[in-house]
C-alpha cells in the first residue's frame, strides 16, 4: 500500500489532474476494507462514487505538486491509518472549490465551498480557522464532509 500510493504521488502532473483524481478515488476503492478501519463511512461512501467531472479540480490556491511530493516522502513508514488520512486529505485539496471570499473570522485565507455527504447541505468553511457556515450563519462543524460538486457550486 505505501509503494502504491507513494508511487503515485511521485508521478504527480498538475496537467493531468483528472487523471491523478481518478487514481486516487481508484486507489480508495481498491483499498477499501482498510479505508472502512480509520474514514467515517458516509464520507467514504461519497468519495469512492466520485467522477473527476463532477468537480472544479485544482481552484485552491494550495501547492498541489508540492503537496504530492511532500505527501510521498511523509508517507514512507507511514501506517495504514496514516496513509488513509493522507489520500483523502489529498482528495479534498483537489476537489474542493475555493471561493474569492476571504474568511470573515481570520481573514487569511479564502472560504471553500464543501457539502454534506447526502449532498443536502452546502457549507462555507476556512481550512485555517475551521469556521463553517451554512446560509451565511456560522455553524458548529459537521463531522462529515466532502467537496461540493460542479452542480451544487452553479445552484
Amino acid at each position: 500500500m505505501n509503494e502504491e500510493i507513494i508511487d503515485l504521488y511521485k508521478k504527480f502532473d498538475n496537467n493531468k489532474l483528472p487523471l491523478f483524481f481518478g487514481k486516487l478515488i481508484l486507489f480508495i476503492n481498491n483499498h477499501d476494507k482498510i479505508f472502512r478501519k480509520y474514514i467515517l463511512e458516509d464520507s467514504l461512501n461519497s468519495i469512492e462514487q466520485s467522477k473527476e467531472s463532477e468537480f472544479f479540480l485544482g481552484t485552491t490556491d494550495d501547492n498541489l505538486e508540492g503537496l504530492a511530493l511532500g505527501y510521498s516522502e511523509t508517507l514512507i513508514g507511514a501506517d495504514e491509518k496514516e496513509i488513509c488520512s493522507n489520500v483523502i486529505h489529498m482528495v479534498w485539496d483537489i476537489a474542493t472549490f475555493m471561493t474569492d471570499e476571504l474568511c470573515p473570522s481570520c481573514q487569511d485565507t479564502n472560504l471553500k465551498i464543501a457539502s454534506s455527504t447526502d449532498r443536502n447541505n452546502i457549507y462555507k468553511t476556512c481550512d485555517n480557522c475551521l469556521i463553517t457556515m451554512e446560509n451565511g450563519q456560522f455553524i458548529e462543524r459537521p463531522k462529515e464532509m466532502i467537496p461540493a460538486t460542479k452542480e451544487q457550486i452553479n445552484s
